[in-house]
């Protein structure tokens, strides 16, 4: 790391002229194969299960593409650690440090984000250590079973969702107050819906926070770099996922409007819809070419009112059907209901999802869905 410390300094140097403000980071040389791991876990020394493994195999072929080959990886603790890739080019690493910073400061300032755990490195370390010992008194299967339930019925959690009436029919809070469940189980359960909530927070603020990220990368590398590097990364920005080329532009156009000041303000108080509703324009839409696609007649719709109701819908949802619990007031008999009734549900994964909440709930679970009342019970999956 000593080739970097110089640029390290110029860097924050830089970012504090600009009025970032960060907890301490941590820069660390690390392999790719090392990122890919940590980042399909989303936290290093995570509990193990068979699902990180098909997101490695994503981030591996990601690593693998030229373009998309610099993958940054900084984590939100106190301190931030980020991860340098030792196979990245000396400029390339420049990149990642820059974005890191604004990551940093993004974690430490945001309205949200200063409400998240800083210590979840080390309470999921503490989490695969406690499952380990489970594994060993009651049997690795067992747990593997649990764990497979938990993390199904965890896609329902919302870091934002403060209304309790509202939070009693999300099912993973219904089940780890209400469910019949041995003290090993709910424990386990309770953590789980924990790490649940750190990384939906991390999911509900992806376009803001990859956004500013690349917004502060941008502007400090400009005043690092000569033109002849600055056109060498404008090829990186410009290949970037989408999360970073629309919340890149969405800070620009609130730099247009209300200055440096005015972004540095929209980076403490705004998450993913609020950024969206407030800061998209049709002339963005156009400009990055956004639309929503109907495969019925194969039409591309590029008005903005409709690109921002996908996305809107896309961030509060997370692509997740809405399964809602239909009466939290009777606890003993526990009724699921899909909310998007226009919207069928495949069958297959009905019974998948039914297995699972009745894994913790241990009675008959029902779902009204497709039209239908599904019920999963020790026989397995009925319909009428």
């Amino acid at each position: 790391m000593r080739e970097y410390e110089a640029v390290i300094a110029r860097v924050e140097e830089l970012a504090r002229q600009l009025g970032l403000r960060w907890d301490p980071v941590v820069f660390r040389m690390s392999e790719a194969e090392e990122i890919a791991e940590v980042a399909s876990m989303g936290l290093p020394n995570r509990f193990v299960h068979w699902y990180w493994g098909g997101a490695y195999k994503e981030i591996r072929l990601q690593q693998d593409k030229s373009l998309l080959s610099i993958l940054e990886l900084v984590l939100n603790s106190r301190p931030a650690y980020a991860f340098l890739r030792r196979s990245n080019t000396y400029l390339q690493n420049v990149l990642v440090i820059a974005h890191v910073y604004g990551h940093a400061d993004f974690f430490a300032n945001n309205h949200w984000f200063q409400k998240s755990n800083k210590n979840m490195l080390n309470e999921a370390e503490r989490h695969a250590r406690t499952f380990r010992a489970y594994e060993a008194r009651y049997g690795r299967e067992t747990v593997e079973a649990l764990l497979d339930s938990c993390l199904t019925v965890a896609a329902s959690v919302n870091a934002f969702e403060r209304d309790p009436a509202r939070r009693r029919k999300r099912l993973v809070y219904f089940l780890e107050e209400h469910a019949p469940l041995e003290p090993y189980e709910r424990e386990v359960l309770q953590a789980i819906r924990e790490e649940a909530e750190y990384f939906d927070l991390i999911q509900r603020t992806h376009i803001t926070n990859e956004g500013w990220a690349t917004f502060v990368e941008a502007t400090l590398l400009r005043e690092l770099l000569t033109a002849r590097e600055w056109a060498e990364v404008c090829v990186h920005l410009c290949a970037r996922p989408t999360p970073y080329t629309l919340g890149y532009a969405l800070f620009g156009a609130i730099r247009r409007r209300r200055g440096f000041e005015g972004a540095l303000a929209a980076r403490r108080y705004y998450e993913d819809v609020r950024l969206i509703d407030e800061t998209l324009t049709q002339d963005l839409v156009d400009r990055l070419d956004l639309f929503v696609y109907d495969p019925r007649d194969r039409s591309r719709n590029t008005q903005v009112d409709a690109v921002k109701e996908m996305l809107i819908e896309q961030k509060l949802y997370r692509g997740e059907p809405r399964v809602e619990v239909e009466d939290p007031d009777h606890p003993r008999d526990l009724v699921l209901v899909h909310v998007e009734e226009g919207r069928k549900l495949d069958p297959r994964r009905i019974a998948l999802y039914l297995k699972a909440v009745h894994g913790l709930w241990k009675h008959p679970v029902r779902l009204r869905a497709n039209g239908k009342l599904y019920t999963f019970d020790r026989r397995g999956l009925s319909t009428a």
